[in-house]
């Protein structure tokens, strides 16, 4: 990874994975990379080797999933396969709702 700096955009730009990149209601991606960082976990994750990773920030329910579902640390994830379906899940700034991503299955 490049570092960043206030003189260029490069490495502050992130491929971050929304519902709007979902064919359908659900897809399945493969998590190549995990990154901890305090409380927060990112996944970068792929549908394909050709396609450049997109990151999937996890939050809290999409945590508990993956420990409830055989993961028992966080390094366990990579390599597997990730069944993401889109839900409608509450904005905590607007109060509206948006569509979301939830993980529905690891293989």
């Amino acid at each position: 990874m490049s570092e960043t700096s206030t003189e260029s955009w490069d490495g502050l730009l992130t491929n971050y994975l929304k519902a709007e990149h979902i064919n359908g209601q659900e897809e399945v991606f493969v998590c190549i990379k995990v990154n901890v960082s305090g409380e927060s976990m990112d996944l970068e994750v792929q549908r394909n080797e050709s396609e450049k990773p997109f990151v999937f920030s996890l939050n809290v329910t999409n945590k508990v999933f993956l420990k409830n579902n055989g993961i028992s640390v966080p390094k366990e994830v990579i390599g597997k396969k990730l069944t993401l379906k889109k839900v409608l899940v509450m904005n905590p700034q607007t109060k509206k709702e948006v569509d979301g991503l939830r993980i529905s299955k690891v293989e």
